[in-house]
């Protein structure tokens, strides 16, 4: 865990991020950067931008994703799961230069109308973890996203997903602390409280989001669907490609459409 009064430090931004400095938008992710975006999203944006590559000074971080800036935007690889997400959480909230974080992550659908490939821009999480809490008070901050923001995401990603057959909502989602750690009998009792999807991540992002007055929203493509025995390394997932692939096109096209404005 990053000692509280240490987060602005350089040696610190330098170990987790590979900066020296934050920028004012922030784009994090906790996964593979071609499991959000196309296989080519980096040599497509270098064809309009300069991009340069961050190494992390993190000896397990620099061995998975490199993260890069492009423009005034960093784009930050922060490895899956809530623990280490949440102190990389803390670092970039608690940042003065900080102003807007964009989550892009999966999500497991827990309903009819969100199938593989959909996509869930929620507004609010329902915090299935401790975690975020030990950082700020719980009572005092809820993980709701930022609605000016949640509703611009929204609505550019509705632009270019009205070219294929991709649902986007803003439903509730729930943030969980174990990968496959949930049982059938949590997932129905998720879905009876007007849950649609499930992660890892985004409730500790937007608390701390909260607390701090930084500008939050996170992008979740529906991965897979265990109420529906889609699970991520089921033969129905992998029939589903298609869709996955096109749902990844429309995230690239929505970070694109930021960085040229």
């Amino acid at each position: 865990m990053v000692y509280y009064s240490q987060v602005n430090k350089k040696e610190i931004l330098i170990e987790e991020f590979g900066v020296e400095e934050l920028t004012k938008r922030v784009i994090v992710c906790p996964i593979e950067w071609d499991r959000v975006f196309p296989n080519d999203w980096i040599d497509r944006l270098r064809k309009e931008f300069k991009v340069e590559i961050l190494k992390t000074g993190d000896r397990h971080l620099s061995k998975l994703e490199n993260n890069y800036r492009i423009k005034d935007t960093l784009f930050l690889f922060i490895n899956r799961g809530i623990a280490e997400a949440t102190d990389r959480f803390y670092i970039l909230a608690k940042n003065p230069k900080v102003k807007e974080i964009i989550f892009l992550g999966t999500s497991a659908s827990l309903i009819d109308d969100l199938d593989t490939g959909d996509i869930n821009i929620p507004k609010f999480v329902l915090p299935w973890e401790e975690l975020s809490s030990e950082y700020v008070n719980a009572f005092e901050f809820l993980p709701v996203g930022n609605n000016a923001l949640v509703d611009k995401l929204t609505k550019e990603t509705n632009r270019f997903a009205q070219n294929y057959s991709l649902k986007v909502k803003n439903d509730n989602n729930a943030t969980v602390e174990l990968f496959y750690g949930e049982t059938t009998e949590l997932l129905e009792f998720f879905k009876q409280m007007n849950i649609s999807t499930i992660d890892m991540e985004l409730s500790a992002l937007y608390r701390l989001s909260a607390a701090f007055d930084k500008k939050a929203a996170g992008i979740l493509e529906v991965g897979d669907r265990p109420l529906h025995k889609e699970e991520f390394f089921s033969q129905k997932h992998k029939n589903k490609k298609n869709k996955r692939n096109e749902s990844r096109e429309v995230i690239f096209r929505v970070v694109k459409s930021l960085l040229q404005n």
